[in-house]
């Protein structure tokens, strides 16, 4: 999923910006941890708001791909409501769109939270969200 913009300038609280390209291809073929799984969906969230693309449905379909493994994770069924959502065929109603766009939002945190205390030696994971 190219992006328009680059996004290494751009930072989100609690999280540092991760340069684009800087993974190599033995990284990319290991297994993520649930942190960089997090990391990984925070930044596939924010290219596809940056850009706009919601409205398109191969980058939805990629966006859902990418959150597919939070729903292993204390998310509740969020994550999994989300990806429905983002598997809706075109066109999506402005409402749907909008709805999509504000929980995308407002999961951005949470994800960077399980990231952070998954990262941090002998911190446990946040209870499952409602």
């Amino acid at each position: 999923m190219p992006s328009r913009r680059q996004l290494t300038g751009v930072e989100t609280r609690g999280m540092p910006p991760m340069p684009l390209g800087s993974v190599s291809y033995p990284e990319a073929m290991a297994p993520l941890s649930d942190a960089e799984l997090c990391e990984r969906a925070v930044w596939a969230i924010w290219r596809s708001l940056d850009d706009h693309d919601l409205v398109d449905a191969r980058v939805r379909g990629d966006l859902a791909a990418v959150l597919e493994p939070l729903t292993a994770l204390p998310l509740g069924n969020r994550p999994q409501r989300l990806i429905d959502t983002l598997r809706l065929p075109d066109p999506l109603d402005p409402a749907i769109l909008y709805w999509l766009t504000r929980r995308l939002l407002t999961l951005v945190p949470e994800l960077q939270a399980v990231a952070i205390a998954q990262s941090t030696p002998g911190c446990d994971l946040p209870p499952p969200l409602a």
